[in-house]
Parts: C-alpha cells; structure tokens; sequence
C-alpha cells in the first residue's frame, strides 16, 4: 500500500475509487466502506484509495496509527492519501472536492452521515449535487449494525470508558488493544508474589477501572495476563494505573521500558478494597484461575 501525504497528491491516471473518513479503529462499519472502495475498484480497474486522518479532536484514538494503516491494508486498499485533521479542516468542501477530482477520483464512498470540509458544511447533499455534473459517481454506506446496534466510534469510545471492551471488541470486530512502555512502580505485586508490569500507555486512553482478562504481547511471544487498571483501593493510593501480570511468564526479568502490546478481552471485576495483602493475594490467586479457564483460545 503506497501511503501519501494529502499535499503531495498526484494524478492517477487509472483513476480512483477513494473511501473518505477517520477510520478511528477501523471497526465492523470501517470495514463495510472499505471492502466496497476494494470491489468497486477492482470491478472498474481503478485503484482502491482512502483519504484519512492521523490525528483529530477525539478524547481518545482506538487505534495506533501504523495498527490503523495496517487494518486499512489488510481491507484490500492500495493507496493511503493522510493529513491531520487541521491541515485540510479549512478547506471549503468545494475546494476539497476539486483536489480530488483533480486527482483522478472517480468514485466516493462514504458513510451514510459523512461532513468534511470548513465548519463541516460539506455533506451528503452536496456530495449527491455535485455528483450529477463533475463526473464522478458517489456511494452512500447505510449504517452498519450489530445485534441491531449502529456501529460506531464514538459507541465503541463509550463502551470502553465504562469498562465494557467485550462488548466493544464485537463491535470492533477483533481485540482492542493499547500498547506502553514499561515504568517503574511500587512494587506491591513483587511484595505478594505477583509482579506487574505498569505501563505507561500511548494515546491517552481512558478505560473502566477494574481487573480484565487478556493477552501481552512481549518480545515475540503472547502470554495470558491479568490486567488491573485503575487505582489501588487497599493501599489508599488514588493514582490511576495500568498494570499487568504476565501469566506463566517464567523468570522475572528487567522489563522497565520495554513496549508491550496489550489485548484486552473481558472485564472480570471492578477494583475491590481489601482488609490486607494477604486477603488481596488469595484475591488475585482467584483472578488468575478464572482467567486461564476463560482465555482457553489463543490470539
């Protein structure tokens, strides 16, 4: 897949099939536009392309940006076009469409509720107008739903802010993931037997305290993991972390700075005081078994 920043696009003489969006998290109704853009490409002879955003006002990103194009990739697009939001957000919509048609875009495929352009004044009516005289034809993505739900970013955001990624990961149509760099902590889980690794996390992402069942990706290798986020309640520490403990890990070994990439699947509790460190061991010994019974497939 080439990948192209939008001020250095050229035309392409084959033409384009070009799906537009923020593609945040590239979820079940990402992938709908996108195998559209692919086929209908494929049908024409024409290159399948997508314009996107790497960065824009948004509480948190679902996915990182090489995970993002690598999802866009794997849909069957050949072309990357990619700005951050503020480079291009003051482009009139007319001036924004010349770009493209310039460009050699033929056809666009959007969401059914796609805005672009300054004050977000371009829009599926103008889209539909401009259609009928300039040549190009347009393709309008009715909202995907799952289990009767319309698929969305901002649902799936609200999802995991509450703590519910299970329910989020259906909509994402795999794993939500983040990914951190190893930092120092307490110590704490050493202490009882059970050393967690903190991360520091990318993004800015916001997750429902609680203890979660999951995958670690480490140094080529993915282990079972207990993950607890949030603060801790038995020690009266109120500072929000990311920790988690690798099961079946083996021998402890140095892991400060070290990025790992973590799959969140289930939230298992939310975060409990306990009355000692014992009572919190025989707790998280618990955690450990049922996630194991839970997590029997494998990423």
């Amino acid at each position: 897949m080439r990948i192209l920043h939008f001020s250095k696009i050229k035309k392409i003489d084959e033409g384009i099939v070009v799906g537009i969006g923020k593609f945040d998290g590239v979820h079940l109704g990402h992938q709908k536009i996108l195998g559209i853009v692919s086929a209908e490409a494929k049908k024409k002879g024409r290159v399948a392309g997508v314009i996107t955003f790497r960065n824009f006002p948004v509480e948190f990103l679902l996915c990182r940006w090489e995970e993002k194009l690598s999802l866009i990739k794997r849909a069957g697009i050949e072309l990357c076009i990619w700005s951050d939001f503020d480079e291009i957000s003051q482009l009139s919509p007319e001036r924004f469409l010349e770009i493209l048609l310039e460009a050699g875009v033929k056809t666009i495929v959007v969401g059914y509720n796609f805005r672009f352009g300054k004050d977000r004044k371009g829009d599926i009516k103008f889209l539909k107008n401009k259609a009928k005289g300039q040549g190009f034809s347009l393709v309008i993505v009715p909202p995907y739903k799952k289990n009767g739900e319309i698929v969305s970013a901002s649902n799936i955001r609200r999802l995991i802010k509450s703590g519910n990624v299970y329910k989020a990961n259906k909509l994402l149509g795999r794993y939500f993931s983040v990914s951190g760099k190893v930092v120092r902590g307490k110590g704490i889980g050493k202490e009882i037997g059970f050393p967690t690794a903190n991360l520091s996390l990318e993004n800015n992402i916001s997750i429902g305290e609680g203890v979660y069942a999951g995958w670690t990706l480490y140094n080529k290798n993915v282990y079972k993991s207990a993950i607890v986020i949030g603060h801790s309640p038995t020690f009266n520490d109120n500072t929000k972390k990311f920790e988690v403990f690798l099961i079946d890990f083996g021998k402890r070994k140095n892991l400060y700075n070290k990025q790992m990439l973590v799959f969140l699947y289930k939230k298992l509790r939310r975060q409990i005081k306990f009355k000692d460190k014992e009572q919190l061991k025989r707790h998280i010994e618990k955690d450990i078994k049922k996630i194991k019974s839970l997590l029997r497939q494998h990423i």
